[in-house]
């Protein structure tokens, strides 16, 4: 258990040993027998605790304390504590129980529904959730209620794909000058956009594709996945030129992603017949970036004009400067068919195990978390962060 979750704990008791406390003196001469059982209660929560037993700690003080109007905050905190320790069933029932209370307050009521909602979703009953929630934007809740119901919202739709009713969601936001998750928001509707982007040219409707994207920009224009959907549906309508422009500007703003643009331009500048620009584009970009992918593509190019031994002298310049595992393996890949017999089945054998290892090892990274994966997620499965995944940089390098 985590030093967060220890403390957070430590504080529901100590609170609810005070309230108790609070409760005891003032029912004392009305119920002693109630209250000397609610303070016997606190003490045994406090034993499990001190025993390393917080779910225990935690179900004996739900039990303990009474719900009424001086209680409530602490039964949203414990019952919120449940949800974290994954407890969610218990929590709904903490939660149900309170929004059942008579009267209840219009804040303890938005309050406890928005948990409940948090329950819900971290259970699975999406559809049970988006109800609460929905009515909350439809009450006259607090500002900051309906905030966190969007955001809630979002989530929901997220997970079930509804990316138009996730993108009215946070428009709404948005409008807010307040929020203070702004930026966070714009990337993430953008790629929702995005997503209608990718299902339009999945059914082959490009111009409706097209239009998705512009909607992207709106949100964010610097998102590369945006350009690079662009960029592809340029080129399937024939617009090479545009096409390139768009790819360029990624080589240009977000060179790290040089892996995802190179394969599209090469196509391009193939069906424009006018590959030396290619070449000349890719000897920039080894200026301006040093890369082992780039310097991969210009030697191949370079094979196929002037033959192996030119391509092997770039590879050669190259790592000579910056020694490169995947630069090594083309220059061993190159070298071999030229080698003597024993030393070409050596040069095999370190070639196929380089290969074996360079299979393991991750190409990208997320900056928020540090999951790491072969292939490239515009939303981290793991913290569910959008465009925080990026290509890890000299990941090849020795």
């Amino acid at each position: 258990m985590g030093y967060l979750n220890i403390y957070l704990i430590v504080l529901a008791a100590v609170f609810a040993g005070w309230l108790l406390g609070r409760l005891t003196s003032s029912q004392n001469s009305a119920n002693p027998k109630k209250a000397t059982d609610s303070f016997g209660g606190y003490f045994v929560g406090l034993n499990y605790l001190l025993n390393d037993e917080p779910d225990e700690a935690l179900d004996t003080f739900i039990k303990g304390i009474e719900i009424n109007s001086d209680t409530i905050e602490t039964h949203l905190a414990l019952g919120a504590l449940l949800r974290r320790r994954g407890k969610v069933d218990k929590a709904i029932k903490v939660h149900q129980a309170l929004l059942g209370r008579p009267a209840l307050g219009r804040h303890f009521s938005d309050s406890t529904r928005l948990q409940l909602s948090r329950d819900y979703i971290a259970a699975g009953f999406l559809d049970r959730a988006e109800r609460l929630l929905q009515e909350i934007l439809n009450e006259n809740a607090s500002e900051s209620a309906k905030w966190d119901a969007l955001s809630l919202l979002i989530t929901i739709y997220q997970t079930e794909k509804e990316w138009e009713k996730a993108i009215d969601c946070a428009k709404c936001l948005l409008v807010n000058e307040q929020y203070n998750k702004g930026k966070e928001l714009r990337v993430a509707a953008s790629h929702y956009c995005c997503e209608l982007s990718e299902l339009c040219l999945s059914e082959d409707k490009a111009s409706k594709a097209r239009e998705q994207i512009t909607r992207a920009f709106i949100f964010d224009r610097g998102n590369v996945r945006a350009s690079l959907l662009l960029a592809q549906i340029e080129l399937r309508l024939g617009n090479y030129k545009q096409a390139i422009k768009e790819l360029v500007r990624i080589r240009t703003n977000n060179p790290e992603f040089i892996s995802q643009v190179l394969g599209p331009l090469a196509e391009c500048y193939a069906e424009l017949e006018n590959m030396s620009e290619y070449e000349k584009l890719l000897t920039n970009t080894l200026h301006d970036e040093p890369n082992i992918i780039v310097v991969l593509a210009l030697s191949e190019m370079v094979k196929s004009r002037s033959g192996d031994e030119a391509a092997i002298e770039l590879l050669n310049e190259y790592l000579t400067k910056k020694p490169s595992i995947i630069g090594l393996v083309e220059l061993l890949r190159l070298q071999i068919p030229n080698a003597e017999t024993a030393i070409s089945s050596n040069l095999n054998l370190l070639q196929q195990m380089i290969n074996k290892l360079l299979r393991k090892r991750a190409a990208y990274q997320c900056n928020h978390c540090g999951y790491e994966s072969r292939s490239l997620y515009w939303l981290c499965p793991s913290c569910q962060k959008w465009d925080k995944i990026k290509p890890i940089l000299e990941a090849d390098s020795a």
